[in-house]
């Protein structure tokens, strides 16, 4: 059973994803590809907290374009 999101934590991710996004110049479309790819759903909104911390590092992670 996975871990119930603390529903501050987890907004404050979604915010942090957004940025990285947005500075990586990703679409919508390029991000449910990625999370499709890798964990299987299409919205940021069903991964678990951890999975969430880990897409928002990978984002971090990114080189800059």
């Amino acid at each position: 059973m996975t871990k119930k999101p603390t529903y501050a934590n987890f907004d404050n991710l979604i915010n942090k994803t957004d940025a990285e996004m947005q500075r990586l110049g990703w679409t919508e479309l390029q991000g449910r590809e990625h999370l499709q790819k890798f964990y299987g759903v299409r919205s940021r909104l069903q991964l678990t907290e951890e999975e969430l911390d880990d897409f928002l590092l990978f984002l971090q992670l990114s080189d800059r374009e």
